[in-house]
């Protein structure tokens, strides 16, 4: 008899809807269908079917068939270079779809249209166009021969006929992963040699070979097994549904016991296990997998298996994972890679400890992976809890937490300059703290007149070592860009009066930013001095090539309007500019002067980059100021940070190309009012000539936030996919052969990096070094521009140039979103890979670079050169209204 319980999951089981994939196949070459077993539907009518790759979304047809929805794909929709979603919804809910548990793998493989697709199911269909670069073949390439030793595979295929100069690649899928197999090849004979193994994990793999751009998979001609060891894996070939697999099984090590044995140094592992006999080295292997390290570390044998000392350097040092291995070598040099198998966690003896390493309490723990091995070690850091509570008369009020995992350590909060690294730290002696702050301690660490100072909670051993250096947050923060909570100013000994503001960052993190007033200086204390025929202009500190420069020279040549411009004496771009007239530098009396007595504040960027005090409400009346956003691009691809909910004094006029940009981003996306959005074209667009006097290709790709470090930049798609094109040999033969360069201009953050990767010698392909000429004279000295997503292919466009998007990674870059449709706003031929993006490369040349079918004016309304005037007049309007405002 079912109890209460076993009853009502059997009525849930009837009840709760359910949305099953069942199968998937290839209809009349043009679609794929996918058939979903719907259980517990009361009807089917409503139920919508849409495909979206994250950024354009689309309905598809379906139909029922007996119990079955139908839903069929259209192939020609599907995105090559980025995941498709199929979502399944009715008027009320969206429903997660399953996969039938008696599909074999959870995949299916479909070739259509030249191209290899994956179906996987996880709450959506998820369909994905595998090895992109290439059209696959129904044709299945012929094994003839095969032949292993040690980590070594070759085979001689059938009928396959190679020249010199074909290109051949081999590949393993499974699951959909697919990785590339490093080959030798025998072109005259068609013997292929595969190399290496080890970056396989243990499962079926079927092989690819793709020659030239054609990619193909392997069949044999028997269905005998053939054996072949590795050093990760004991593998087979074998021929399963027509296809040729390579079969890979990890080695694996019975362990009866495992022990550990916490020293103060080091960690003793014993384990109980029968390892092979005498003739075999062998070694200890601990891998960090994240990091791509290995240590190897002897092994003493014991009567019933080994020992191994570990240090807790090898553990603790790198990524929170390890994995353990027992290394096996013999006479002739071969290794064999063993896992440790573990049938039950009742043989470890002990599983988890305590370590007091780098002065802090570790907790570690060794643990059973699902596959029954011995997965590893985790690594738990030391948390340490820390919050500013308060800020009253510059005493900062917090606490601190978890001290009790620290041993023998002092600690500290810290002020820590951005630019220098000097910083000033105050002894924390409990967990509640309360720490005043001095002006005169933060002139000592402050590296520049205007300046941030990040807040850290610093943890030092005995011997002074900083072992810790965390960020603290404030819990009363509510972050805008143009705020602060406190605010102490000082002057020193020389007569410059320094000021020190609390604010935070957008992810509430403490800071203070800082300015000083030299000596001097004579700032105007009241709003009767501003003077609206004075206007201050800049971009960053150290730029003088945007619209900012642009728009100034206007002003200088056809206004009477007393412009100044603001740089930094040390900038390059200050160096290159000819008439240094009404050209402030950054900090100086002048600057201050001017700043003061500014009606008008136009800028590129946040006005922090014009002004040499804090642009915040009660600091020399910057909030009597009209505040003017000229921008640095045209919006409508990625969020920017200019949202007028971040400021407590907004832009009052922002500037913009198009309606549309106007009326879809910077009203309905970021909050302003019509009054305020002024739709004019950029400054710069009006230096932009016409005419394409360049045979020239300018490579210029914008950068990738998810990248915070040189290890992970190196291993980014980002770098490779940007390498892989410069190197790529067919383009140079294209370059060569029309006499046409092609000149890289990173972005300034992978300038080094690729410095390296470019050899110049008997090469079409140069690299541009950073401020070597101003970014629109590049555009101006080019005929042709590949890009990714960066705004600069508006100027491109505007003067009738040709623009190649290169979107490799396209879902990615807009996983937060983008303001406006693909189409309205790349205007030019789009690429998702390499072999696609040369062949474009060669037919704009061939087309003496003609520039493609486009309609320009829903980005840039106006293109008759007179931005600037617009620019001026939108401004002269706002001041008369705001004078008719006073005045009223």
């Amino acid at each position: 008899m079912l109890d209460l319980k076993e009853l009502l999951k059997k009525c849930k089981s009837y009840l709760v809807k359910k949305a099953i994939v069942v199968q998937s196949r290839v209809e009349a070459g043009t679609n794929i269908e996918v058939d979903i077993n719907l259980k517990n539907f009361i009807s089917y009518s409503g139920i919508n079917a849409a495909l979206t790759n994250g950024i354009e979304t689309i309905d598809l047809p379906h139909r029922r068939v007996k119990n079955k929805l139908v839903i069929s794909i259209p192939i020609s929709q599907l995105s090559t270079d980025v995941n498709n979603y199929v979502v399944l919804s009715n008027a009320k809910q969206r429903f997660w779809l399953t996969i039938d548990e008696r599909t074999k793998d959870k995949v299916f493989y479909h070739i259509a249209e030249n191209k290899l697709f994956r179906i996987t199911v996880n709450k959506k269909v998820v369909v994905k166009n595998l090895l992109p670069d290439f059209s696959f073949s129904n044709e299945l390439k012929v094994i003839k021969k095969i032949q292993t030793s040690y980590n070594d595979l070759t085979v001689l295929l059938k009928n396959v006929n190679l020249n010199s100069d074909s290109l051949v690649k081999f590949f393993a899928l499974k699951h959909g992963d697919i990785k590339p197999l490093e080959i030798e090849v025998n072109k005259e004979a068609s013997i292929f040699e595969v190399l290496d193994f080890n970056h396989l994990s243990q499962g079926n793999w079927r092989l690819i070979i793709a020659i030239d751009d054609i990619a193909y998979f392997l069949k044999s001609e028997t269905s005998e097994k053939v054996s072949l060891l590795t050093t990760n894996h004991q593998a087979t070939l074998q021929y399963i549904n027509k296809s040729f697999y390579l079969s890979l099984d990890n080695y694996y090590l019975d362990t009866e016991a495992v022990d550990l044995d916490i020293k103060v140094d080091f960690i003793q592992i014993e384990v109980t296990a029968n390892i092979r006999s005498d003739k075999y080295q062998n070694t200890f292997l601990i891998q960090d997998t994240k990091l791509n390290k290995e240590f190897v570390l002897p092994v003493e044998r014991t009567d019933n298996g080994f020992k191994v000392k570990v240090l807790y350097e090898n553990i603790l040092e790198g990524s929170t994972i390890k994995r353990f291995f027992l290394l096996q070598e013999d006479s002739e040099g071969k290794q064999f890679k063993y896992q440790f198998f573990i049938e039950t966690a009742k043989i470890f003896k002990r599983r988890s400890f305590k370590v007091i390493y780098n002065s802090q309490e570790h907790v570690v723990r060794i643990y059973r992976r699902k596959d029954k091995s011995m997965g590893s070690i985790i690594v738990r850091k030391p948390k340490l809890r820390r919050l500013v509570k308060s800020v009253k008369d510059f005493h900062f009020s917090g606490f601190i937490g978890n001290l009790h995992v620290f041993k023998d350590c002092t600690f500290y909060l810290a002020v820590e300059d951005r630019n220098t690294l000097d910083i000033v730290e105050y002894p924390l002696t409990e967990e509640n703290f309360e720490v005043p702050i001095t002006a005169e301690d933060l002139i000592k660490a402050k590296g520049k007149e205007k300046s941030i100072l990040d807040f850290f909670i610093t943890v030092k051993d005995k011997e002074g070592n900083t072992i810790r250096k965390d960020k603290i947050k404030y819990e009363l923060a509510d972050y805008r860009k143009d705020n602060y909570y406190e605010s102490i100013k000082e002057n020193d000994e020389y007569g410059n009066t320094h000021y020190f503001l609390v604010t935070t960052t957008p992810f509430d993190n403490m800071k203070i930013e800082t300015f000083t007033i030299p000596k001097g200086v004579n700032m105007l204390s009241n709003t009767v001095g501003k003077d609206p025929n004075v206007w201050l202009i800049g971009e960053r500190y150290n730029t003088a090539q945007d619209n900012g420069i642009a728009l100034f020279r206007w002003l200088r040549k056809n206004t009477n309007i007393d412009a100044y411009y603001v740089i930094e004496a040390d900038a390059e771009d200050y160096r290159m500019l000819d008439d240094k007239e009404h050209i402030l530098h950054f900090g100086s009396k002048e600057h201050f002067e001017i700043a003061s007595r500014a009606k008008v504040l136009l800028g590129t960027h946040d006005l922090e980059n014009l002004l040499p005090y804090k642009p915040a409400q009660g600091f020399f009346n910057y909030e009597d100021t009209i505040k003017v956003f000229l921008q640095h691009g045209v919006l409508g691809r990625k969020p920017v940070e200019y949202d007028k909910k971040n400021y407590e004094l907004p832009f009052d006029l922002f500037i913009v190309s198009s309606d549309p940009e106007k009326y879809d981003v910077v009203m309905n996306k970021m909050g302003y009012n019509e009054e305020e959005v002024a739709v004019t074209g950029l400054a710069r667009f009006d230096n932009l000539p016409k005419e394409n006097n360049s045979k020239d290709i300018l490579l210029m790709p914008t950068w990738r936030d998810w990248i915070h470090t040189d290890e992970q930049f190196l291993k980014s798609q980002y770098y490779n996919y940007y390498n892989s094109l410069i190197n790529n040999e067919r383009l140079q033969e294209i370059l060569e052969k029309h006499n046409v360069n092609l000149n890289f201009y990173p972005h300034y953050r992978a300038q080094d990096f690729f410095a390296q990767d470019i050899n110049e010698e008997n090469s079409r392909i140069h690299f541009i070094r950073l401020g070597s000429k101003t970014v629109q004279q590049l555009l101006i000295d080019h005929a042709l521009l590949i890009t990714d997503f960066s705004s600069v292919s508006f100027d491109f466009t505007l003067m009738n140039k040709p623009v190649i998007y290169y979107h490799f990674d396209l879902n990615r870059f807009f996983k937060r979103g983008i303001l406006r449709p693909i189409e309205e706003t790349f205007l030019g031929k789009i690429s998702q890979n390499e072999a696609d993006l040369v062949d474009i490369i060669e037919e704009s040349i061939e087309n003496n670079f003609k520039n493609f079918d486009i309609e320009l004016d829903n980005i840039i309304k106006y293109q008759d050169r007179q931005n600037c005037r617009r620019i001026y007049q939108a401004v002269l309007s706002k001041l008369d209204k705001e004078n008719e405002k006073n005045e009223g």
